[in-house]
């Protein structure tokens, strides 16, 4: 489907205030946060490849739009892209268990503490648009390791890819935002000051049919 051109001009406003990116240096881990892009983990080969890590973490089960992606849990596909990319079998550990954000953190921290792993500082991974999400939940929910955020190079236009439409990519980070509004209240994540510019394309994609990923229309 077509997606009118003042849909996506508010959509990129979001896409732009979603995603941060730091300079990467050399880290003890890689910690990737799945999801249904692949290009993630081809971006954590790129960076192992250049001898910024010892070990790559796949984090991420299935969930509302991955279920009909692969055949197993992101984690667990996202491993064998990488691994078929040249990441040693040995580099790689796997958390096949979480279905959102939150859980990637806990989930990953309890499985590292029971590997008798430490780790101090760490690269976390993900698509562009979920970049601040991550961000604001590591602040929150993981003290003590020094993190850098970082993404596959890519914009909202060319997000799509053979699974995901442009459709549902808006719906997505228009989802995300609404996570970055309601997870603070929660304790699940840090505040961040939303521009009110923001907040008017949110509310304006919602009212245009964008509203599938919605956490705050399940929490009323």
């Amino acid at each position: 489907m077509k997606i009118p051109d003042e849909d996506f001009r508010y959509a990129l406003e979001i896409w732009d205030f979603l995603s941060v990116k730091d300079r990467l240096g050399k880290a003890d881990l890689i910690f990737v946060l799945c999801s249904h892009d692949l290009r993630v983990a081809e971006h954590a080969v790129s960076l192992y490849q250049k001898n910024q890590t010892k070990f790559v973490l796949f984090s991420g089960g299935l969930n509302f739009f991955t279920k009909h992606v692969f055949p197993n849990s992101e984690a667990e596909s996202f491993a064998k892209h990488a691994i078929e990319l040249g990441i040693p079998k040995e580099s790689v550990i796997i958390e096949p268990h979480s279905t959102h954000t939150g859980e990637n953190i806990q989930f990953t921290k309890k499985l590292i503490s029971n590997m008798g792993l430490h780790f101090d500082t760490i690269i976390a991974l993900q698509k562009p648009s979920m970049t601040l999400r991550i961000k604001l939940a590591l602040e929150k929910q993981w003290p003590g390791p020094i993190f850098q955020i970082g993404s596959p190079d890519y914009s909202l236009l060319d997000a799509p890819h053979s699974k995901i439409n442009l459709f549902m990519i808006i719906n997505e980070i228009v989802g995300d935002l609404d996570r970055i509004i309601a997870y603070p209240k929660l304790g699940f994540q840090n505040e961040t000051f939303i521009p009110e510019g923001i907040y008017f394309a949110y509310h304006f994609l919602i009212s245009k049919g964008y509203h599938l990923h919605l956490v705050t229309s399940k929490m009323s």
